[in-house]
């Protein structure tokens, strides 16, 4: 009886399956299953995510290979099937990197290694994949925090070049179809150089290193790119804690004079965008190094000086500020350096 209704109930989902398929027009049925995959690709990961939990690393090892292999086609839905909506696939590739978070975190040192292979898949086929790596990246770079800037020198290029390349004034084909695509790589970047930075206990910063990022790194003052708005949300959120936790992880009198001064030089800008976020930078600077800015102040002043007669009120007002803050900070008065 049992074997007659199971018989029964594959005739009619058959049956069920080819109706939905010969009878439901593709403007009605192509929507669906889109969103039906989403659904179940996040339900999957789920289930993935409490499994890989129960495992134990023994196991996970033996399995290791095979989920890297599965968690490299989940990982390009956004380059496979959705890139024209930068929030569905923000969505369902969270869901996919949670679950491959919960593999890395159980991975031990030795074998964590092998995800670092997703950089040449970041580079080859959909430059799509480079938001979802540079995502995962910074994702990663928050959980196993220290552990993760010993990994981290190999980015140390791929980092700058991505700096250098979505930016405003660059003439290089661009990497991604849309300005806000470019804007949220630059977004995941920052927020990865950042967590870096904060982590970084072993002097991850070599003067080759520090060289090949400050510049590409300042340059973000006058990266434009996405309008006013995601220019000052991008200055704000992502740049100024970024190059905030760089000049800590310096450490080097000759590095901040050096970084500090290519700060001051854009209070000099045309923009006056440009001038007041670099205020905002130098405040964030003196913030960082407290009382080790005192050697950078007779460079700083006169710069500072200059923008008091700013045309732009909002600067002139953003300058005062500054002044008053580094007083704060420093603590003694600055007026009798201008």
């Amino acid at each position: 009886m049992g074997s007659a209704l199971l018989c029964q109930l594959c005739l009619r989902l058959a049956a069920l399956r080819k109706n939905l398929a010969n009878q439901i027009p593709p403007r009605v049925l192509l929507p669906a299953l889109c969103s039906s995959y989403t659904t179940m690709l996040g339900a999957l990961m789920s289930i993935l995510k409490e499994h890989i939990a129960h495992m134990e690393r023994e196991q996970l090892t033996v399995h290791q290979s095979e989920l890297t292999s599965f968690f490299l086609t989940a990982l390009d839905y956004r380059a496979r099937h959705c890139q024209d909506d930068l929030e569905k696939a923000s969505e369902t590739e969270g869901h996919v990197i949670d679950c491959l978070l919960s593999m890395v975190m159980k991975l031990s040192e030795g074998s964590f290694r092998p995800p670092f292979k997703l950089f040449d898949w970041s580079k080859s086929d959909s430059s799509e994949r480079l938001l979802t790596f540079y995502r995962l990246t910074d994702r990663i770079a928050e959980r196993l925090k220290g552990l993760f800037v010993l990994f981290a020198g190999n980015l140390v290029k791929a980092f700058s070049d991505l700096l250098r390349q979505n930016h405003s004034s660059s003439t290089d084909q661009p990497l991604l179809d849309r300005e806000d695509k470019r804007c949220l790589l630059l977004d995941y970047v920052l927020d990865c150089l950042h967590k870096i930075f904060l982590y970084d206990t072993h002097r991850f910063l070599s003067k080759e290193r520090a060289d090949a990022l400050m510049l590409p790194l300042v340059e973000q003052l006058e990266n434009t790119l996405g309008g006013a708005e995601v220019y000052q949300q991008r200055v704000l959120k992502h740049l100024v804690p970024c190059l905030g936790q760089f000049s800590v992880a310096l450490n080097d009198d000759s590095l901040w004079k050096t970084l500090n001064y290519q700060i001051l030089l854009k209070t000099r800008h045309t923009d006056s965008r440009v001038r007041y976020s670099a205020l905002v930078m130098l405040m964030e600077l003196a913030s960082k190094l407290k009382e080790n800015y005192m050697v950078l102040l007779p460079e700083t002043i006169p710069f500072l000086a200059e923008l008091m007669e700013d045309e732009c009120e909002e600067v002139e007002q953003q300058v005062h500020k500054v002044v008053q803050e580094m007083e704060n900070i420093l603590g003694e008065p600055l007026q009798s350096y201008f």
